[in-house]
């Protein structure tokens, strides 16, 4: 009989007169996968948090090997068994892999001498193949900054193994990765099992980690809704379980295809463009006006460079870029062109500010542009309709004098409204349906789709092309800096 590795009763967490878990329940067995998904505010990495450390709990029992244990942070978690891995990686950016071991020294096994530590950590980069990834080939000065999401992730498990952990908990890491990424993490996750390793995958969508499972558990406002067995797994019951309510999933409205009329003007091209580091090779591409354009970034990086050749934080080195009929040098530290907005992963806003004010900042500061020139009222007027019809949707209805409060989605509803008002004519989203659950995703689709209605050009980064089929008429397949294939959505943005 497999052995049960983890057990948690009774788990209570609140924060004041906010009850965060309420009578959280949870067991895992050894070599187990079991998926804990729900939507944003659940309470799943505050659940978690209380084997992991990063949350402990307020009350309740939680075993580990059938011995009690109380686990007040992540230290002790670790010296448990149970180790954290997080989208936003723990790793030192300044260190190299090898610093990285070293500083990892502390954590492994009493007793061990230095160079025994040193060459189970070889044994155990051979058996993840971390030579393979992205040409590594085991260059142990290579720095982390260096290093793409998915080796920094398998240099996280490494550190685990050698550690000789018994749990590990991925916190939104799979939904990360890329589609080949996923396909290569299947295999790792495998060495694992087979090594007695148990493993909790953390995320607000089933579709990135169905593959992997054993068992999945569904969490809505604070507890453990429904435990699932891999057979019984559908999308339309999971999303059911996760909202409280019966749903069925249906493809979002994007954009229209665009037209003969609309390929005639390009509005921006990318001309086999280079950079030092090789991250685009020789990238070509058009976008045209009032087009959605999607770009399916197969290893992350290179839509990264691209949007941040157009914030001017990266420069190219050959080939040439064009926004209209003008030249687009890509300098470091150049002012971004007016015309184009770049829509960060995470925007930075201001939490003391309401969401009317950081609205309207963006249009302030396009009037420094000297191209667009509004009084206080005009200003005022554009902000309250933008929050009228980007916010209120019913379950998100806020208003334009409410402070900023934590919430993703929101987040990303200002971020899209302060490109609006700063007048720019060409939108670049990286990632933009990142973390965001089911409900949130179709919701910041819809407003996609109000956006192409208002003539702007849009471009769409993701690592993961079902999330470009329902909003795009066109995708772009990039891969290792330059696009290997175009298709053109099934759903023609439907």
């Amino acid at each position: 009989m497999t052995r049960e590795v983890l057990r948690m009763y009774n788990i209570y967490s609140w924060e004041g007169n906010i009850n965060l878990i309420q009578n959280g329940n949870f067991h895992l067995f050894e070599g187990e996968v079991v998926g804990l998904v729900g939507n944003n505010h659940s309470g799943k990495s505050t659940f978690m948090g209380a084997v992991t450390g990063e949350f402990p709990c307020k009350s309740g029992k939680i075993w580990i090997s059938e011995n009690i244990k109380k686990i007040d942070s992540i230290e002790r978690a670790r010296k448990g068994g149970v180790f954290l891995i997080k989208d936003e990686s723990s790793l030192i950016e300044e260190f190299s892999i090898r610093d990285t071991m070293k500083l990892n020294y502390g954590l492994a096994e009493k007793g061990v001498g230095y160079q025994d530590y040193l060459k189970k950590c070889k044994e155990i980069f051979h058996l993840l193949n971390i030579s393979d990834a992205q040409n590594l080939k085991m260059d142990y000065d290579c720095k982390i900054r260096d290093m793409t999401f998915h080796q920094r992730v398998l240099i996280e498990i490494a550190q685990a193994m050698v550690c000789n952990a018994k749990i590990i908990v991925m916190d939104s890491v799979v939904g990360m990765l890329s589609q080949s990424a996923r396909v290569r993490m299947r295999e790792v996750f495998c060495l694992l099992v087979n090594r007695g390793i148990s493993i909790v995958l953390i995320e607000n969508q089933i579709e990135c980690i169905r593959i992997y499972l054993n068992r999945l558990c569904v969490m809505r406002k604070g507890k453990v809704a429904a435990e699932l067995n891999s057979s019984e797994v559908d999308t339309n019951l999971v999303s059911t379980l996760m909202e409280g309510e019966k749903r069925e999933l249906q493809d979002t409205v994007g954009g229209d295809c665009i037209s003969e009329a609309c390929k005639a003007k390009a509005i921006l091209k990318f001309d086999g463009v280079f950079t030092s580091q090789g991250i685009l090779n020789g990238l070509s591409f058009t976008l045209y006006e009032g087009e959605t354009l999607g770009i399916w970034n197969k290893n992350r990086h290179s839509g990264t460079a691209i949007a941040q050749i157009l914030q001017g934080e990266m420069p190219f080195v050959k080939g040439a870029i064009t926004i209209g009929n003008e030249a687009f040098l890509g300098q470091v530290g150049r002012t971004l062109k007016p015309s184009l907005a770049v829509l960060p992963e995470s925007d930075q806003l201001f939490t003391n500010m309401s969401i009317g004010e950081n609205i309207s900042i963006s249009a302030l500061r396009q009037n420094s542009y000297g191209k667009v020139v509004m009084k206080e009222g005009e200003l005022r007027y554009l902000t309250q309709n933008l929050v009228e019809e980007y916010f209120d949707n019913g379950k998100y209805k806020t208003f334009i004098d409410q402070i900023v409060f934590e919430s993703l989605i929101i987040k990303k509803k200002i971020s899209l409204c302060r490109a609006i008002a700063s007048g720019a004519g060409i939108f670049v989203y990286s990632n933009p349906f990142s973390h965001l659950d089911e409900g949130e995703r179709k919701l910041f689709s819809q407003d996609i789709q109000k956006t192409a209605q208002k003539g702007i050009s849009q471009i769409i980064i993701s690592a993961h092309a079902e999330m470009l089929y329902s909003v795009c008429s066109r995708i772009l397949e990039i891969e290792r800096g330059v696009i290997v294939r175009e298709t053109v959505s099934p759903t023609g943005g439907r």
